[in-house]
């Protein structure tokens, strides 16, 4: 049932043998159900506690849906404190695979410089020996 003020239409409802007029913004049809579901609460809480006094029914069937709120409380905090520890794995994921793919990029201008290092040598060690090849025949020929 919603406790805003527009478009309300009367619902009609039967509690726990007593009849009600409701107002609601909402679907009559939802709080028809609601009102079913609190009717079958009061009548099983009726049964056990072996009494059909009213005042004392509605009281436990309080009590029962008080003590159903905080459970569902407790879950949906228990629930929200759960999101944010996967919502700071997640964020520490994201840091661990960025550093990753830094180390990989860093690994790999590391490999094109060592390359270019040994491409640098052989072509070094191609011009010590084409020296020496000319020494030789400047030697030889001299």
């Amino acid at each position: 049932m919603d406790t805003g003020d527009s478009a309300k239409r009367a619902v009609r409802v039967t509690i726990f043998k007593q009849a009600y007029t409701l107002r609601t913004t909402g679907d009559a049809a939802d709080t028809e159900a609601l009102a079913a579901g609190v009717d079958e609460l009061m009548h099983r809480i009726a049964d056990r506690a072996h009494s059909d006094d009213p005042s004392r029914v509605a009281v436990l069937a309080a009590l029962h849906l008080a003590d159903k709120l905080r459970g569902l409380e407790r879950r949906a905090r228990e629930l929200e404190e759960r999101a944010q520890e996967l919502k700071l794995h997640g964020e520490q994921a994201e840091h661990q695979v960025e550093e990753w793919r830094e180390k990989a990029r860093n690994s790999e201008q590391q490999t094109t410089a060592l390359e270019r290092r040994t491409g640098l040598r052989q072509r070094l060690a191609a011009l010590e020996n084409r020296l020496a090849a000319l020494l030789e025949t400047t030697d030889d020929g001299s």
